[in-house]
């Protein structure tokens, strides 16, 4: 079984990575533990558990390193490239030279409508045009009112949904319409790919 260990801002991009991984992870027929090591209180919180986690590994304080690290923070108003360079310059790399940044661009709901036909198909309400803002909270408003719109059930968080879009997305053109999670896939598929088999066997 592979082990993940996953770094996040809040609970929604958790349960949107969980639900990825676990779409990759059984298309590639692997099987996969994930640990939500810091999962609340934003990115300065994620972060500065990032380090002192690693930091704890470094030093020899902690044992059962996972195979794959998995840090995932919004891009804001910044681009994914760039957010992406500050967050890898955070990994130890000769301690996790396994790692998995993802950075949605500029927030993870958006990632939700990356392919609208199945966000249709899931939600019951076609996808509103895309604002194009790095706004604070548009693509979570945006979301949310689709809920609403479709009278579906909010128990937690908009997010919460997320499970059942990445049940039936098309992987291959959500890339493509978000760019970022094209990324954020593809690097996850092959870091998923080249765990040791022996680590990874059903």
């Amino acid at each position: 079984m592979a082990e993940l260990a996953v770094f996040c801002e809040d609970r929604g991009h958790e349960v949107f990575t969980r639900a990825l991984v676990s779409r990759l992870a059984n298309d590639l027929e692997i099987e996969v533990a994930i640990t939500a090591v810091s999962a609340s209180r934003g990115k300065g919180m994620a972060l500065s558990q990032l380090r002192g986690w690693q930091r704890s590994f470094e030093r020899g304080l902690m044992v059962g390193k996972p195979d794959v690290l998995i840090v995932v923070i919004d891009g804001n108003c910044v681009s994914s490239q760039t957010k992406r360079r500050e967050v890898e310059a955070l990994i130890l790399q000769e301690v996790f030279p396994a790692f998995v940044i993802g950075c949605p661009d500029p927030h993870v709901e958006r990632w939700c409508f990356a392919d609208p036909d199945a966000f249709q198909r899931v939600v019951g309400v076609n996808v509103r045009p895309d604002p194009g803002k790095c706004e604070r909270g548009a693509y979570k408003r945006m979301l949310r009112d689709a809920l609403r719109e479709a009278e579906q059930p909010i128990l937690t968080d908009e997010m919460e949904i997320a499970p059942e879009i990445l049940r039936e997305i098309d992987l291959y053109r959500a890339g493509i319409t978000q760019p970022s999670l094209g990324s954020f896939i593809q690097d996850l598929q092959a870091a998923l790919k080249a765990v040791p088999s022996t680590r990874r066997s059903r």
